[in-house]
Formats: C-alpha cells, sequence, structure tokens
C-alpha cells in the first residue's frame, strides 16, 4: 500500500468515526450507471495513417453527502471503464486507471479551529500544449491522485480583525512514471481586517517546501503578498492581490519574482454579468517542473430563463524555469445551452485557440491554429438521461505531420438509483 492509499484510508477511517449510528441515518447515498458508445475516426490525433475505432464507457458511481454537527462531508466516486474494439490495448480496465473521485471534508466549521481535507482522482494531461482531455483520453494522459489536508485555526484580535495559523500538506501521484510525483508543506499566517460593510484587506506570509520525487525539482519557496476584496455597491465586486516570491531550489538555482492577481465583476443585468480576471503567479506542471504562469481572460454571460451563453476571450503564457521554453496562447471560446422543452435541452460550443510553442529546438518550436466545434441534444425523463453529441477539431501546425482533424459522435444514457 503506498503513501497516497494509506492517507486515504485514514481519511475515509476518521470520517466514517466521527459518525455515529443515528448520524448514518443523514447521510444521503444516490447510486448511478451511465453507458456511452463512441465513435472517434482518429484516436491517435495522426495527420496520416489514421485509426479509428468504437469505444464503449461504462461507469458505475455514487454520491455521499452529509452536513450536520462537526461534519460537512461531500463524496463523489465513480469506475470509468473503457474498451476499444480494434485497440484493445488502449483499453482502461486496470484498477488504478478506471477511478474518478472528489471529496471535501470540513471538520468542525464554523469554529476556531477546523480541518478541511480534499481528495481527487481525475485524469489530465502530462502535455501542457495539449490540455483538452474531452477530445482525447488516449495520448498524453494519465490518472492523477490529489490529496490535501489543511488544518487553520482563526484568533480573533477584535471585533473587526482576525489572525489566522494555517498549515497544508500536498499530495500529488501520477499513475504514469512521467508524471512528476510530489509532496508539499505549506505553513502560513495571514491577518484579515474587515475596514467596512464593503471593504476587507488582508496580508500573508506562506512558506512551502516542494519534495519531487525528481531531485532536481525540489525547492523552497517564500512568499509575502497583500490583498483587499471590494464591493463597489450592489453591481461590481473587485478582488486584487500582489506579492512577492522567491523560490530557492535545493541544487542551487533561484529566482524572485512578483506575483499578482485580480479581477472585476460587473453585473450588467438580472441576466447578464462580465468578469475580468488576470494574474501571475507560479504553478507545478505534470512533467516539465515548474513554470511562471500569467493568464488572462475576458467572460461575458447571458442567462435568461432556460438558457444560457457564455463568451470567454483568454491569454496564456508559461515560462518554464528549468528549461529555454516559452508557451503562449489565446483565444475564444463560446457554448450556448437551452432548454427547449420540458425534458428536451439542446447545447453547442465553438472555439479558436492560436498557440506558439517557442522552443530552441526546431522539433519543438511550433505555432499552431486550433479549431474546435460541438453540439449535443439531451433527454431527461425522471431518473433517466439520455444525450447524443458531436464534437470536432482541426489542429493546424507549422510543423509537418502534424496537422490532424478529429470527430468524435457519442451516445451516452445514465440512471440515478
Amino acid at each position: 500500500m503506498n503513501r497516497l492509499q494509506r492517507l486515504t484510508v485514514l481519511l475515509v477511517a476518521t470520517g466514517s468515526l466521527l459518525l455515529s449510528t443515528a448520524a448514518w441515518s443523514a447521510v444521503e447515498i444516490t447510486p448511478r450507471f451511465s453507458l456511452a458508445q463512441e465513435y472517434n475516426d482518429n484516436i491517435f490525433l495522426r495527420e496520416s495513417n489514421r485509426e479509428s475505432d468504437w469505444i464503449t464507457t461504462v461507469e458505475p458511481g455514487l454520491n455521499l453527502s452529509y452536513n450536520q454537527r462537526s461534519l460537512d462531508m461531500s463524496l463523489d466516486y465513480s469506475l470509468r471503464y473503457r474498451f476499444f474494439r480494434n485497440n484493445t490495448s488502449e483499453d482502461q480496465d486496470r484498477f488504478r486507471d478506471v477511478q474518478r473521485g472528489a471529496a471535501d471534508l470540513l471538520f468542525f466549521g464554523g469554529r476556531p479551529f477546523t480541518l478541511r481535507a480534499t481528495g481527487t482522482v481525475t485524469r489530465e494531461t502530462l502535455d501542457e500544449r495539449d490540455r483538452d482531455l474531452e477530445f482525447n483520453d488516449t495520448v498524453n494522459r494519465s490518472t492523477v491522485y490529489r490529496l490535501s489536508l489543511i488544518p487553520e485555526y482563526r484568533l480573533r484580535v477584535g471585533p473587526t480583525m482576525a489572525v489566522i495559523f494555517g498549515y497544508r500538506f500536498n499530495l500529488v501521484d501520477y499513475v504514469d512514471r512521467r508524471g512528476d510525483d510530489y509532496i508539499e508543506h505549506q505553513g502560513r499566517t495571514t491577518i484579515e481586517k474587515n475596514i467596512s460593510a464593503n471593504l476587507d484587506v488582508w496580508g500573508r506570509y506562506q512558506y512551502t517546501y516542494h519534495d519531487n520525487d525528481r531531485n532536481i525539482e525540489d525547492y523552497d519557496r517564500h512568499e509575502a503578498s497583500v490583498g483587499t476584496n471590494y464591493r463597489l455597491g450592489a453591481r461590481t465586486t473587485l478582488n486584487a492581490m500582489i506579492g512577492r516570491t522567491r523560490i530557492d531550489y535545493d541544487r542551487g538555482d533561484e529566482t524572485t519574482r512578483n506575483i499578482w492577481a485580480a479581477d472585476a465583476t460587473y453585473l450588467l443585468s438580472a441576466a447578464v454579468q462580465g468578469t475580468l480576471a488576470y494574474s501571475q503567479d507560479f504553478t507545478m506542471t505534470a512533467a516539465d517542473g515548474l513554470s511562471r504562469a500569467r493568464e488572462a481572460s475576458f467572460t461575458l454571460g447571458y442567462q435568461p430563463p432556460r438558457a444560457s451563453a457564455q463568451t470567454v476571450i483568454f491569454w496564456r503564457e508559461l515560462d518554464f524555469l528549468r528549461q529555454d521554453r516559452v508557451d503562449e496562447s489565446y483565444g475564444m471560446r463560446l457554448t450556448i445551452d437551452r432548454q427547449i422543452g420540458r425534458a428536451l435541452s439542446a447545447g453547442m460550443e465553438a472555439g479558436y485557440e492560436r498557440i506558439d510553442n517557442k522552443d530552441p529546438d526546431p522539433a519543438t518550436d511550433e505555432k499552431i491554429h486550433r479549431y474546435t466545434l460541438g453540439g449535443s441534444l439531451g433527454y431527461e425523463y425522471r431518473r433517466f438521461l439520455t444525450s447524443l453529441s458531436y464534437r470536432y477539431r482541426y489542429n493546424d501546425s507549422d510543423l509537418s505531420g502534424r496537422d490532424y482533424r478529429n470527430n468524435i459522435i457519442t451516445l451516452s444514457g445514465s440512471i440515478r438509483f
């Protein structure tokens, strides 16, 4: 049993012990089962020698929720099996590959001392240059286990100020050996001050020790930041943070940078909302170490009765600290959903992304235009849900052999018990 499994068993056992026999009667459990048949005309995303296949997905699962006394708990767990008709070597039928889950446990909520435990089992990309899992669950993908334990103590200092002492333990474990497994220990102290009914300010110091399976990626991080949450009337909110961070690698390298985060949300009407956001910080990638990430986006949402539409304009840049490499992308996404009748719904999505992967190696220095289009129909009757969807992606690269087209048609059904 590895370290993640031991911690997961301990987490579940602790939550179970806190539930008495009477408390278990308040637990809500919802089992479900889904079955899907997919046709994919290019499962390996190739320009030539394309391979198509029929893929059957079988996914039993359950949701568990509990919210009483000293524990607020939400658990979702499923086993997602995928069987390929022709390319059986791509089957996902091993237990470590089929698990999916999300858990959030909050102990002693609303009290000075709290303990939060979160965990996920997901399928994630190993390639930062292709993050779209909906179009491909085969190439450069891995199941990832994540676990966080967060104890905090809030000390009130007068009616408008508090000092928060916190610790965070993070564990990340990739099934694929190419992914970087790591453990993080974070300690932080935050001072919060309520200035008025519309204004809060805070300051924080945080220390992180990152212990990576690849020893060359071990580092210490010191971070100091200040921020504010400001509500400008009933329509506008503003959140902002500015700070300074220093990262010292155990092997001698170091970097010191400013970090930023800001977002402004404006409610144009009861149905229309716009959000402008920008951030600059460091993020750990799956297989390429630490990178400085800068992101900006503008989101416009429209949600009248029985429908919703959202447009997102985005920009993202990753500057890898341990490599002479910068990945930049920008584009636009549009999603529309419409309730046609009492049980029938329809949706569509479209997107464009311009990708510029800057690398001194001509074999990986690449510029891409990526186009996506999709649509779906759904029918829901009581505990049954059936859907038919279509997705299309065209990848236009300036490197030879990297262009491809991909069409996916999926018919799925699910039932909740």
